[in-house]
């Protein structure tokens, strides 16, 4: 159990056909990241763990997905997926190169979701201490309309939504560099959800949202938390954001369960964005959220973006190891071949910014904490 002392009981929802889909020749999201991903767990032994287990999810349901979806919408993707002619997609986000449409779109993307919601059903249940679905969190800028940003059903907002039923609050933190934008939307005036978002901000970066002023409406005023960093923020000056605004609120808040997206496009390498993370910085953050978490008590993790294979691959592999609380070697196994030249889980750090760009980037950085501290700490009594 966590905060036990024995080990966590650490559930791993996915199954194969998650990534044996593309959503088009030249798109960036590559469903097949995620079984290069599953190899390296398997050679890494995380597989063979006792205190970790493999479960397929199911489909979400029509009704689930509606939690989140005007059912229009719903109605249109799942006519576009069996191959109907829609000549009013646009309006719903769909036929754009971030979303295009393609036969079979609602069935996976129903199967995505239902592996956030096997996830939290486990957690819930009892049956498990912590839940790691990583096929789930790309949606997150899903909105409840239209799709958006590689999103086409917002399987977070659907799994929390379901939480929230059960009359659970919970604490929502998404790592992923770009704004968790529909997240945010889907609990807006809730009290009962708290969003934070730690992201490269919109100022440079879709969906151009994600910023400090954004906080809630109605019941939710407060409750909607944004930490816009300026681009090329490395590691520490990226924990030291997450470090003075995360663990606090947290802990204010007082969550029943902890949902975390777990997007990995802060890294260094990834070809569409713009922060400077090593896997080593991303895993301090999965560590910290563990951390978390055994206060708590259940743990819900889904994965994200992240288009630079290896970092994937990587990452998540790490973050499976520390939620199983595995002390995992820094060295490759020789018996992955998934992916070609990896031979260690850390990078070599970038190099730093010249010191006046540092500067540029720890003023920018500093002045969003400052928000924070004006518009946000007082809510929670910090």
């Amino acid at each position: 159990m966590i905060g036990s002392g024995l080990k966590p009981n650490v559930a791993f929802v996915y199954t194969d056909e998650l990534s044996q889909y593309q959503l088009s020749p030249e798109h960036p999201l590559r469903p097949i990241r995620l079984e290069h991903m599953q190899n390296l767990m398997r050679a890494s032994g995380l597989f063979d763990l006792p205190n970790l287990s493999r479960l397929a999810p199911r489909p979400a349901t029509r009704a689930e997905i509606e939690t989140a979806h005007d059912p229009e919408y719903v109605s249109i993707v799942h006519a576009i997926s069996q191959g109907a002619i829609a000549p009013d997609r646009g309006k719903f986000g769909l036929g754009t190169p971030d979303n295009p449409t393609r036969l079979g779109m609602y069935d996976t993307t129903a199967l995505c979701v239902g592996t956030a919601l096997v996830a939290s059903e486990l957690v819930i249940a009892g049956n498990a201490d912590v839940a790691f679905a990583p096929a789930g969190g790309v949606h997150h800028h899903a909105m409840r309309h239209h799709a958006s940003g590689f999103g086409v059903f917002n399987d977070a907002v659907i799994a929390m939504n379901m939480m929230v039923e059960a009359g659970l609050r919970v604490a929502y933190v998404d790592i992923d560099c770009h704004h968790g934008g529909g997240v945010q939307a889907g609990h807006y005036d809730s009290g009962r959800v708290l969003t934070i978002s730690i992201h490269e901000s919109g100022q440079w970066l879709f969906p151009g949202t994600g910023y400090v002023q954004e906080t809630g409406t109605g019941d939710g005023a407060g409750y909607s938390v944004n930490i816009p960093l300026a681009p090329y923020t490395g590691d520490e000056d990226w924990h030291a954001a997450f470090d003075l605004v995360v663990p606090g609120l947290i802990r204010a808040f007082e969550p029943d369960v902890l949902f975390t997206q777990l997007g990995i496009d802060t890294h260094f390498q990834d070809p569409l964005t713009h922060l400077s993370l090593t896997t080593q910085g991303f895993n301090l953050a999965v560590q910290k959220l563990a951390s978390l978490a055994s206060e708590i008590g259940k743990w819900v993790a889904v994965g994200g973006g992240g288009y630079d294979l290896s970092a994937v691959a990587r990452s998540w592999t790490m973050a499976l190891a520390t939620m199983a609380d595995y002390e995992l070697p820094d060295v490759v196994p020789s018996s992955f071949n998934s992916l070609s030249g990896l031979t260690r889980f850390h990078d070599t750090a970038p190099l730093s910014p010249e010191p006046r760009y540092l500067d540029e980037i720890r003023q920018f950085n500093s002045r969003t904490l400052n928000e924070i501290r004006s518009l946000i700490f007082p809510k929670f009594g910090l």
